[in-house]
């Protein structure tokens, strides 16, 4: 299976309007609508508004893209959620 944020959410069953993958989990593209989630190799964290990722002091957002801030990934926010089996073995 491709790897993206879709099909990640679908078979995990979170239900999310949109969502990104990024193995390292440092770099997305922005969200749009929400709730939404980031994945990485290993889990994803949700945000469920659009405020919570506006505000959320752990990213920077750009007009286009979405990083972690301080080269960390978001295996270092606040909700993160590890995944079984990982998206990494998918």
């Amino acid at each position: 299976m491709k790897k993206t944020g879709k099909k990640l959410a679908t078979h995990y069953r979170i239900p999310v309007q949109s969502a990104y993958y990024h193995g390292e989990g440092h770099w997305f593209w922005n969200l749009q609508r929400f709730p939404a989630a980031y994945f990485d190799d290993h889990g994803y964290v949700l945000f469920e508004t659009e405020k919570d990722y506006v505000e959320s002091v752990y990213l920077s957002i750009s007009s286009k893209n979405t990083n972690v801030r301080g080269g960390a990934t978001i295996a270092n926010m606040p909700g993160y959620h590890k995944l079984e089996p990982p998206p990494a073995l998918l």
